[in-house]
């Protein structure tokens, strides 16, 4: 069953969520029809004989677009700097409490972005500026996320660069676009991160931290 609830989970964050709206006007309406539902037969898909009540229960949260304190860091790298700046700020939010969960787009797929994204308050997008923007798999999974519409979130831009930067300001607008809250101005690294330029990475890990225990 809880590989079943995962599945779904993962539907509902790819699929349904920028139907929240209208997924909470109508278990309202089922609620306000006041009828036992024991089965749930969908036009396609699995169909619900047991724990009815647990997928509704889960619908609403996840329709209501309830989070945690939990952050997740989508990134993609070219020689390992942006890395190490998500490295840096993965370890400042652990410490400060939150959960985190690191996503590196050269890897991981788009529609598992989405999921962890489900429930989390923080979003944090990281790129070295290439060609004067930004890496494909990043333009990738922005394009797939404001098609999602997440709402109530927080974030923050980080990237290295070597020559020109705008890395950080593309994700920083896109955030934007998506509209989350922003946290600071973004941090953004000239070449090989060092112990010193890292700093900026912590400093913004609590600010993120901050930002996610205020809503709670």
């Amino acid at each position: 069953e809880a590989e079943l609830m995962a599945h779904a989970e993962k539907y509902y964050a790819n699929i349904l969520l920028p139907f929240s709206p209208l997924v909470q006007k109508l278990l309202a309406k089922v609620a306000e029809m006041g009828i036992e539902i024991d089965t749930i037969a969908p036009d396609h898909g699995l169909i619900w004989r047991k724990n009815v009540a647990g997928i509704l229960a889960s619908y609403d949260r996840w329709s209501r677009q309830e989070t945690k304190d939990k952050a997740v860091i989508v990134y993609d790298t070219m020689w390992e700097s942006t890395e190490k700046m998500a490295k840096a700020i993965c370890r400042t939010l652990m410490q400060e409490g939150i959960s985190v969960k690191m996503m590196n787009m050269h890897v991981d797929h788009r529609s598992d972005v989405a999921t962890e994204i489900l429930d989390a308050k923080a979003i944090l997008l990281g790129s070295p500026t290439l060609n004067n923007g930004i890496l494909p798999r990043m333009a990738d999974i922005i394009s797939y996320l404001k098609g999602l519409k997440p709402r109530g979130r927080v974030g923050a831009a980080f990237g290295s660069y070597g020559w020109s930067g705008e890395a950080v300001g593309i994700l920083t607008k896109a955030l934007e676009e998506m509209k989350v809250e922003l946290v600071g101005e973004g941090v953004k690294i000239k070449n090989v991160p060092t112990h010193e330029s890292l700093k900026a990475c912590v400093e913004l890990g609590e600010l993120i931290a901050k930002a996610i225990k205020s809503q709670e």
